[in-house]
């Protein structure tokens, strides 16, 4: 095989800021590092009908309330009620993400179902898995080709996947194993991944930077220069994908105008101003913002790259990407004095710099390992 093309298997779609910018960013790494990066068009399908039941039954035990959901929108659907249709400007924001994907992304010419497995195996020298939630079994349906099925077991590299749950579910267990045992170049974005990794595998594997971290900064100032100011006054970033409680939102205001800030809500897709916003003006957004208020992972992690205080907020009891932020940056969090909002904001940024370089040195060093192994002749 003479090809130096390498295929990246990740989520890939257009509804997310934070997963085209990780995928942008690794395949860039993968580029610095000499080889062709590609990302593989795919749709996770149907859920394998063999795990339908196993299934319904685990949700019954364990969760039963998403179960409940998911019927009511069916019954409602047959019925032909709708819920509440979709943001105004939803589509605008999924075309300019779209445009930025296909302008900056190098895909493949098919989308992954169009052709045999062999087929891309003779198209491939190495396959990547990651990064992003690509191993979540709700997201993506427990797909053999999340974990490098279609090229031979030595091809296969996991950059930083996270499996975006605490356990993986006993009907998956086994399937989830198998897999993880094919892939000798295995890492995890998380440290739950990685114990993941040690219940099903016996592995110990490393955690590595998400891909946004991984590359050096003048990847982000190259991609956001000559940009217009998106106000032309100072202003706080607004990024949340859940939904801030009333006290939340009465403290974010009163935050921001005690400052003097405008806010630049990028999530308010019901409002017009910022729906064309793509994922370059996203990063350009928050590189020129006063202060970041978000509960994204990735919105945190450009904060962290441009030096902009967060405040931080969390969707869930426990959110284990906040926690490896965290901990990854030797960074804590202040209580803000309302319930679930936090501030980050006394930082040694140079120390935050100097624990990226070098954590950046040995996630490099991994990707590079694996790209190098059984090189043809």
């Amino acid at each position: 095989m003479a090809t130096r093309r390498v295929g990246i298997v990740t989520i890939n779609d257009d509804t997310n800021y934070g997963n085209r910018l990780q995928n942008y960013a690794l395949q860039e790494a993968v580029r610095a590092l000499g080889w062709e990066p590609e990302t593989l068009r795919n749709r996770p399908p149907a859920w394998d009908r063999a795990l339908l039941a196993p299934r319904l039954l685990h949700e019954a035990r364990h969760d039963a309330p998403a179960l409940a959901a998911r019927t009511l929108t069916r019954v409602g659907e047959r019925l032909g009620r709708t819920s509440a249709g979709p943001a105004a400007f939803l589509e605008r924001r999924r075309a300019a993400i779209a445009a930025f994907a296909r302008a900056n992304v190098a895909s493949s010419p098919n989308e992954y179902s169009e052709r045999p497995a062999a087929e891309w195996a003779d198209r491939y020298a190495h396959a990547i898995a990651g990064s992003d939630q690509v191993w979540n079994p709700v997201y993506r349906r427990a797909q053999g080709i999340d974990f490098l099925d279609f090229v031979p077991a030595e091809r296969r590299i996991a950059y930083a996947p996270s499996f975006g749950v605490q356990r993986i579910p006993g009907f998956l267990r086994s399937r989830y194993r198998d897999w993880l045992a094919g892939i000798p170049h295995l890492s995890v974005r998380e440290t739950g991944g990685r114990r993941i990794v040690a219940e099903l595998t016996g592995r110990d594997v490393p955690v590595v930077l998400d891909p946004t971290l991984l590359v050096e900064q003048d990847v982000w100032d190259r991609l956001i220069a000559g940009r217009p100011p998106i106000v032309d006054r100072p202003y706080a970033v607004r990024f949340f994908l859940g939904h801030p409680t009333p006290e939340q939102e009465a403290w974010l205001d009163h935050d921001a105008r005690s400052a003097g800030l405008a806010v630049v809500d990028l999530h308010a897709l019901d409002r017009e101003e910022y729906a064309d916003v793509d994922p370059a003006g996203f990063v350009w957004a928050i590189a020129g913002a006063e202060r970041v208020s978000t509960d994204s992972f990735h919105a945190a992690i450009f904060a962290l790259r441009f030096r902009r205080p967060i405040i931080a907020r969390t969707r869930f009891a426990r959110d284990p990407r906040w926690d490896e932020l965290l901990s990854q940056n030797e960074l804590t969090a202040a209580p803000s004095g309302v319930p679930g909002l936090r501030s980050i904001s006394d930082v040694d940024w140079d120390a935050v710099s100097a624990r990226h370089a070098r954590l950046r040195r040995e996630s490099t060093e991994f990707l590079a390992r694996g790209l190098a192994s059984r090189l043809e002749p």
